[in-house]
């Protein structure tokens, strides 16, 4: 890699070490209001200077999002979140890993979604193991 490349990379690998908050799209709101936003996922906030307004990580961008929309805290929780999905209608004869029910969790660590059933207190994502308490109080 010549130097060129480095200094191209630099902000990149600068930007992902400066996570100042951990925030995600209140529940309540609409999908439509919350654009790409996925429900129950923690996003990495990389700059909160703006009155109204916050910059998330998204993947590989970082995105300007209305401070209203979203629920911000200064570290990254440990529990699962419980999405309810509004207006959701069962397919019938259809399972498959796309087709989470009416509710799922998604994974504080690696934002993965997946089916709950039941009620469980605690649980382990399929994806990256991790393992912790269900958020049911958010639901």
């Amino acid at each position: 890699m010549s130097a060129t490349q480095d200094e191209a990379n630099a902000p990149v690998a600068a930007e992902r070490l400066k996570i100042v908050g951990w925030a995600r799209a209140y529940p309540a709101l609409q999908p439509s209001f919350s654009k790409s936003l996925r429900r129950g996922a923690w996003y990495p906030v990389v700059k909160d200077q703006a009155a109204d307004r916050v910059s998330i990580k998204m993947g590989s961008r970082t995105v300007d999002v209305p401070r209203r929309l979203l629920e911000i805290r200064t570290s990254r929780p440990t529990h699962f979140s419980v999405v309810n999905r509004v207006g959701y209608q069962r397919e019938t004869g259809r399972r498959s890993q796309y087709n989470l029910g009416k509710q799922y969790g998604v994974c504080p660590a690696c934002s993965s979604r997946f089916a709950l059933w039941g009620s469980p207190e605690r649980t382990q994502c399929p994806q990256c193991r991790h393992e912790g308490e269900i958020g049911w109080w958010e639901a």
